[in-house]
This record gives C-alpha cells, sequence and structure tokens, in this order.
C-alpha cells in the first residue's frame, strides 16, 4: 500500500491560494476525466501553475485526490453540531430529519469526488481505506446516538454496533442511488421515509 500521509498546509497566504487553485482544479479534472486518466500535468494546466508547482504541494495525484477526500470528509459529518441539543436523546423525530437532510445535502455537493472513491475502493487499498473510514464516521454517530437513547430509556433494546452498522447502510445506500445513479426522487419524500425508516427501527 502507498503511502497516504497528507501534505501539511501551507503557512503563507499566497502559497495557500495556490494549494486551493490546484485541489479545485484537480477535483474538476478528476470529475471530467476520472481518475485513471486525470494527470498532474492537466491539473496544472487548469490550475493556471506551471507543471512543477504541482509537486510543491503533492507528490502525485493520488496525495491531492487524498487531500481533497480528508476535506470532504469534515465537511460531511460536522451536521450533526447542527442538532438540537435539548432534544431527548433519539425521542424526537425532527432532530433526525435534520441530521438525514443535512448529510444527504452534503453528499449531494461532493458526490462528484465521493463518487470517484466509492469506484476505487473496489480495487484500490488506499482508497478502501479512505472509504471505509468515511464509513465508519457514519456508523460511529450512529453508535453514539443509539446508546444515548439506550441510557435514557427511549430506544429499543439492539446491539448498537450492529444496529448503528445497518443504519448507515440505509442512509449510504439511498445516497449513492439517489446521487450515483441520478434517481428523480423528491427530497422531501426521501428525508420523510429515512427518517421514519430509522424512527420506528430504534424508538421505542
Amino acid at each position: 500500500m502507498q503511502e497516504t500521509n497528507l501534505p501539511p498546509t501551507p503557512k503563507s497566504a499566497k502559497a495557500q491560494r495556490t494549494r486551493q487553485k490546484i485541489l479545485e482544479a484537480a477535483r474538476s479534472v478528476f470529475a471530467e476525466r476520472g481518475f485513471a486518466k486525470a494527470t498532474a500535468e492537466e491539473i496544472s494546466t487548469k490550475a493556471g501553475v506551471g507543471y512543477g508547482t504541482f509537486y510543491l504541494y503533492f507528490a502525485d495525484k493520488r496525495q491531492a485526490l487524498h487531500t481533497i477526500l480528508a476535506e470532504v470528509d469534515d465537511q460531511l459529518y460536522q451536521l450533526q453540531n447542527s442538532e438540537d441539543k435539548s432534544s431527548t436523546g433519539l425521542g424526537a423525530l425532527a432532530p433526525i430529519k435534520t441530521t438525514i437532510s443535512g448529510f444527504f445535502e452534503s453528499f449531494k455537493a461532493n458526490a462528484d469526488i465521493l463518487k470517484i472513491c466509492h469506484e476505487l475502493a473496489a480495487t484500490d487499498p488506499d482508497f478502501r481505506e479512505s472509504h471505509n473510514k468515511v464509513r465508519s464516521r457514519l456508523v460511529n454517530r450512529m453508535k453514539e446516538h443509539l446508546i444515548k437513547g439506550l441510557e435514557l430509556g427511549n430506544a429499543r433494546v439492539v446491539d448498537p454496533e450492529i444496529a448503528s452498522i445497518a443504519l448507515a447502510g440505509l442512509i449510504e445506500t439511498i445516497a449513492v442511488e439517489w446521487f450515483f445513479n441520478n434517481r428523480p426522487w423528491d427530497k422531501d419524500k426521501v428525508i420523510q421515509t429515512v427518517a421514519k425508516l430509522y424512527y420506528s427501527a430504534v424508538i421505542k
């Protein structure tokens, strides 16, 4: 397995802007050409920087993609910060709908890069690890909610680990089908359906 350590973020504002231009160009090229066909030269041209400049910031295109994925990962799972902290465990449907809606919105916004990671995970150990990390964070959030619900007495008596994997799989599968396969689904109907399935599965 190749080294996937992420490069350090530059300290100067100018270097940070250049790095960001390269990342935005890389994301665009990956989406247009696919990861296998994309080259550092194409990314440099798209970013409007010299070919050698790319290598000042990234070891190769793999490291650039891992950097993008790390940023997407952080964005995708910030959504719980917006939850209603006054809600009692899993007992309220509205916070569950808010959480699921936020996840889908973030997934949709990053579907281009997530689809690439999803496809690469089937054959590439590095990206399988990245995909598993993304999924494990969702599973862990679900597990935390279930444990809290059990402590407060408003969740069904289920194994938190098994149930969280099942629930995360449900949400991820819907997102993949919706945004990767371009299902023409109504947003409100999707959120309502998934939230009710989630709610009925674990709430007393």
